[in-house]
């Protein structure tokens, strides 16, 4: 299910495990899940997903609209 653009390309991340770069970006996955995931069960699961886009959108400049 990896994700290709319209070129075909996709993203790689195996084996770099000593770029910090990767690392950071990795951690900032993990932690968009996890602020997800921590909804799941509430009163309002969808709110967890809005913190989830509310925080990609900053940590990578995003615009979604």
């Amino acid at each position: 299910m990896k994700y290709k653009n319209k070129n075909g390309i996709e993203l790689s991340y195996e084996g770099h495990n000593n770029d910090t770069h990767v690392q950071l970006l990795k951690e900032v996955l993990r932690e968009a899940i996890e602020l997800g995931d921590k909804e799941v069960y509430s009163k309002y699961p969808r709110r967890g997903w809005v913190k989830v886009k509310e925080f990609l959108q900053e940590n990578f400049s995003l615009w979604i609209i």
